[in-house]
């Protein structure tokens, strides 16, 4: 990864020395196309060259990394706007706009045809220059893979912020269901101000929960609307005080947890929330059903990163630790 000020030269400099990196570059998205369908590249430019590979059309893949015309500096600049990824993933012309320009950025070719989802499937890990994609839940057969461009854990109204930001307006199931249902639009939108006027956050998870309770909402949606309000959950298990008062009224911090881990997948917050709200099970059955459902979150957080035992060795000393201290 680069410093954003530093990089754009770098690329700008491999793209002229180097006709197959800027054919890379090229095939990258400017955020321009209206495309309703994934682009899914010929996976001959991803390999070094062998005699007799060829493009999907007959071309020689060394003749079409010869014809490619000098890098095209304004049509860099608007891949690198729509492709570039930080750790936090925020696109380059995003950094611009909030002015953080000393993050390490970097750009990924094949990842960058991964689209984004709020609901998503896959996550990404970087290791100094490497961008690592694993799936953080099993994935069908012919399901397009996705992963989250920006922070997933917050209302539609601000992921549709974001994705504007990035030229796109995401259409998955999660957004769909927040922005089209009728009976609990205005209670989303109520929550949000709420929150944002400092109200008691414990009413308006409770509110939330009873909304949901009446209204008949399935168990999948539950989790969308948990998800988008996890900042109030987490603020409400946190508070020993607001749990006091509003505990008995909400669901425990292991079963929300869990639910919100099915929809984002892996989130360090997310486990991190497992694990404190696992120590007596908190209705997500006794200690071993417990431990295979923290492991599963913790392989879908960190993929292959974490060994699934030092996951296992990581949910015990917790459990031991805890239960020392009450004792």
């Amino acid at each position: 990864m680069f410093v954003w000020k530093d990089f754009v030269g770098k690329v700008l400099e491999a793209a002229e020395k180097c006709p197959k990196t800027a054919a890379l570059i090229y095939t990258l998205s400017t955020g321009e196309e209206h495309q309703d369908e994934p682009v899914v590249p010929d996976m001959v430019i991803f390999r070094n060259e062998t005699e007799g590979d060829s493009l999907s059309d007959g071309t020689s893949a060394a003749r079409a990394m010869g014809t490619q015309e000098a890098a095209h500096v304004d049509r860099i600049l608007k891949v690198l706007d729509v492709n570039c990824l930080t750790e936090d993933a925020p696109a380059a012309d995003v950094l611009g706009n909030n002015g953080v320009v000393n993050c390490g950025v970097g750009l990924w070719v094949l990842p960058s045809f991964i689209n984004h989802s709020c609901h998503p499937n896959a996550r990404r890990t970087h290791i100094g220059d490497h961008a690592i994609v694993h799936a953080s839940r099993d994935i069908k057969a012919g399901e397009e893979i996705t992963f989250p461009y920006f922070d997933v854990l917050v209302p539609v109204s601000k992921r549709r912020e974001a994705s504007r930001a990035w030229g796109f307006e995401c259409k998955c199931d999660r957004c769909r269901f927040e922005a089209e249902d009728s009976i609990l639009r205005q209670e989303i939108l109520k929550s949000e101000k709420d929150l944002a006027s400092g109200g008691d956050i414990g009413a308006v998870v409770v509110r939330l929960e009873e909304k949901m309770r009446k209204s008949v909402v399935r168990e999948r949606q539950k989790a969308f609307l948990r998800a988008s309000f996890w900042s109030a959950y987490s603020a409400l298990y946190d508070s020993d005080k607001l749990m006091r008062k509003w505990g008995r009224r909400v669901p425990s911090e292991a079963l929300v947890a869990e639910t919100v881990a099915d929809v984002v997948s892996g989130n360090e917050s997310v486990l991190k929330a497992m694990l404190r709200g696992s120590r007596d099970g908190n209705g997500c059955g006794n200690r071993l059903e417990v431990e295979d459902k923290v492991v599963r979150i913790g392989r879908a957080t960190y993929g292959k990163l974490v060994k699934r035992h030092a996951m296992r060795d990581l949910f015990r000393l917790t459990l031991d630790a805890t239960n020392k201290i009450n004792i």
